[in-house]
C-alpha cells in the first residue's frame, strides 16, 4: 500500500461523491459553496440530505457510500487501478478551464498532464468531412503543431481524428477529451488512436472510469475542448452540428473562434461560413491563428513539402502528378491531359504509388485529392 493511502484527503471525498449515482456536477458545486469543502459536506451529510429532500432509498445508498471506511476502500481501489485525476483547486488543473462558467470538478487523465500548462488550440469539425476538409485540417494542424501549439480535440470520427493524427504525425502532442470514462474507448474503431494519444499525448475526461459513452455527455465534453484552448478552429460543419456547439462554448468562455472557408456548394461549408458572417476569424494558414492569439511560434510556419515514407523526396514523375492534384477532387482524365505521352502511360501506377504512400486519396468515379 502506498504512503498516504490509509488517510483521507479532500480529493478522496470528491472522488467518492463523483462516483455516486444521481449526485451531478451542479449539486456538487452547490455542496462545495454551501460547506466550503467536500469533507465538511460529508460530516454534515444528514443536513445535506434533509435540505435536498432526497428519496429514502437514495438516502441509505449515499450514506453508505460516504462512510469513512467506504471512502477509504474506494481510494485504495483507485490507487491499485492506477487511476489518476486532478481536482479544480490543485496546481496541475489548467487555469483557463478553472475559470469557465461551468468548470469540471476534476479531470481524470492518462498521459502527460503537463500538457495542460501549454498553449493549446481546439480543432473540431464534421464527422464526415470532404477530401478538402481533411487536407485543410492536416495542413493547418501540422503548421500549428510545429509552432508549439498543443492540438485539442474530441476523438470523434472525421475532423477530430484527422486533427489528432496530423499532430501525432508531426511528432507533436495532442489532447483527446472524451465523453465517457477514461477507461472506455469510443468509438471502438479509434482504439489504436486512443492508445497513441495515451502514450505520447494526453487523454482527459471529467467522468469517472467506467462511465459509458452516452449522447448527452458529448455536448458537455465540448465545453472542455474550448475551455482548455486559447481558441477553437472549425474545419467543415453542417448548419446544425456538434462542432458549432463547441464554437458557442468558446464564445461564452471568451475564446477566439476561427473558421476555414470552403466551397459554397458544400453542405459542410455552411457552418464555417455562418461563423465567418458572425465575426469568426477566417483562416487559411497557421499565421492567421497565431496573429489573432498573439502567440509567438517556436519555429517558423512553413508550407508542407511532400516526402516519401522513408524520408526521401518524391521522384520527378510523382512530384509532377502530385502538383496537379489539389484539395479539390480532380479526375484522372484531367491529369492525363496535363502529362506528356510517356508519363501518361504510367499515370495509374504513379497514382497508386502516391495513394499507398499516403499523399492522396482515391475517390469514387475516378477522382483523386490530396490527403
Amino acid at each position: 500500500m502506498k504512503v498516504g493511502s490509509d488517510r483521507l484527503e479532500e480529493r478522496d471525498w470528491l472522488y467518492a461523491m463523483i462516483k455516486m449515482n444521481g449526485l451531478g456536477r451542479k449539486k456538487l458545486w452547490e455542496l462545495y459553496g454551501r460547506w466550503g469543502s467536500f469533507a465538511q459536506a460529508a460530516v454534515n451529510w444528514k443536513t445535506v440530505l434533509e435540505e435536498g429532500n432526497v428519496r429514502v432509498r437514495t438516502v441509505q445508498t449515499w450514506t453508505d457510500a460516504l462512510a469513512p471506511s467506504a471512502v477509504l476502500a474506494v481510494k485504495q481501489e483507485r490507487i491499485r487501478a492506477g487511476i489518476s485525476f486532478v481536482c479544480f483547486w490543485e496546481e496541475a488543473f489548467p487555469p483557463l478551464l478553472r475559470n469557465i462558467p461551468d468548470p469540471p470538478l476534476a479531470l481524470f487523465y492518462r498521459g502527460d498532464v503537463s500538457l495542460l500548462k501549454q498553449p493549446a488550440i481546439g480543432v473540431v469539425g464534421a464527422r464526415k468531412p470532404t477530401a478538402y476538409g481533411r487536407a485543410a485540417c492536416r495542413h493547418l494542424v501540422k503548421q500549428l503543431a510545429q509552432t508549439g501549439m498543443v492540438i485539442v480535440s474530441g476523438l470523434a470520427y472525421g475532423i477530430d481524428a484527422e486533427a489528432h493524427r496530423a499532430a501525432l504525425d508531426a511528432g507533436a502532442p495532442t489532447v483527446g477529451v472524451m465523453g465517457c470514462g477514461i477507461d472506455q474507448v469510443y468509438p471502438v474503431f479509434h482504439r489504436r488512436l486512443y492508445a497513441e494519444i495515451g502514450s505520447s499525448g494526453l487523454l482527459l475526461s471529467e467522468y469517472p472510469p467506467g462511465t459509458p459513452a452516452k449522447p448527452g455527455l458529448f455536448p458537455e465534453r465540448n465545453r472542455i475542448i474550448s475551455g482548455l484552448s486559447l481558441g477553437v478552429l472549425v474545419v467543415e460543419a453542417a448548419e446544425r452540428s456538434g462542432s458549432l456547439i463547441t464554437a458557442d462554448c468558446a464564445l461564452e468562455q471568451g475564446r477566439e473562434v476561427f473558421a476555414v472557408p470552403g466551397p459554397i456548394f458544400s453542405e459542410v461549408s455552411a457552418g464555417p461560413h455562418n461563423l465567418l458572417k458572425q465575426g469568426a476569424k477566417l483562416v487559411t494558414n497557421a499565421a492567421d491563428v497565431l496573429d489573432e492569439l498573439g502567440v509567438w511560434p517556436k519555429t517558423p510556419v512553413a508550407d508542407d513539402q511532400p516526402a516519401c515514407g522513408d524520408g526521401g523526396r518524391l521522384g520527378e514523375t510523382e512530384s509532377k502528378v502530385y502538383a496537379l492534384i489539389g484539395c479539390e477532387p480532380v479526375h484522372t482524365d484531367q491529369l492525363a491531359e496535363a502529362l506528356p505521352p510517356r508519363e501518361r502511360q504510367r499515370l495509374h501506377q504513379t497514382l497508386l504509388m502516391l495513394e499507398t504512400g499516403g499523399f492522396i486519396v482515391s475517390l469514387p468515379g475516378g477522382y483523386f485529392a490530396r490527403k
